[in-house]
């Protein structure tokens, strides 16, 4: 089956090739997959994420192995008009930001965007390292997007050791735990509270903030590059910063 096809409705090339490998070899292992999909180790469990956050894969634990399987292609048709919902909520989110947006460009110091997806998303982390030296601040970085980008952030942290960019993270209480964590070099890493969620992921570098909604429904980034904006946010960055309990690493 020509891979195209499948991304005409919507897939990637990567997820139409791990799919069409699901439906060719049935349930599997990862390393099955990669080999019939033809796609490196280091991409499939973020392909294989992005169809599962689509509903076009299932997972069983057999033993301590884990395996896939690709659902049955009547189940594109679920997709589609999941993906007809989403652009509904999008527009739906648009009409209510535009007037915001308006007013923004009258300012000449401000810029407002929306970024859509993973890929907008991934967009506006690069600004933050080739359009910045700064301290970047990270508050509620959330289990979801920690899971869905752990493979794109270990070649983020890779790049920004070799710019030494510093940073300061805090991560809400259940995402520390959840997720095992390491001592980065140039980072300062706390967590809040147990109890003390925040309702949003928010990144803060030179005078630019991006917040983050990242969830099964919505995926995006509302971008605002202003300095009087980003210094407030900085202000309320450090109120929490005092509050949050120190790591050790």
């Amino acid at each position: 089956m020509d891979n195209e096809i499948l991304e005409k409705i919507g897939l990637t090339k990567g997820e139409s090739r791990a799919y069409i490998a699901m439906l060719k070899i049935g349930k599997s292992s990862v390393g099955n997959i990669t080999k019939e999909a033809k796609i490196s180790r280091s991409k499939i469990y973020d392909v294989l994420g992005r169809l599962s956050d689509k509903g076009l894969m299932g997972s069983v634990s057999e033993g301590k192995q884990k395996k896939f399987i690709a659902v049955p292609p009547e189940r594109l048709n679920d997709f589609i008009e999941a993906e007809r919902e989403e652009l509904k909520k999008k527009s739906e989110i648009l009409s209510e930001i535009i007037p915001i947006l308006n007013t923004a460009s009258k300012n000449e110091e401000t810029h407002a965007e929306i970024l859509y997806g993973p890929r907008g998303i991934k967009a506006f982390f690069d600004m933050s390292l080739y359009n910045n030296k700064e301290m970047c601040y990270v508050l509620g970085y959330s289990y979801e997007a920690s899971a869905y980008f752990n493979a794109y952030f270990r070649d983020f942290h890779k790049k920004r050791l070799e710019r030494k960019i510093p940073g300061k993270v805090i991560y809400d209480y259940e995402t520390w735990f959840r997720y095992k964590r390491e001592k980065r070099q140039y980072v300062e890493q706390r967590y809040l509270p147990k109890g003390f969620n925040t309702p949003a992921f928010i990144y803060i570098f030179g005078d630019t903030v991006g917040t983050i909604l990242f969830s099964k429904s919505q995926k995006l980034c509302f971008m605002i590059r202003n300095k009087e904006v980003a210094e407030s946010y900085k202000k309320y960055f450090m109120m929490l910063w005092n509050m949050a309990i120190k790591t050790g690493v």
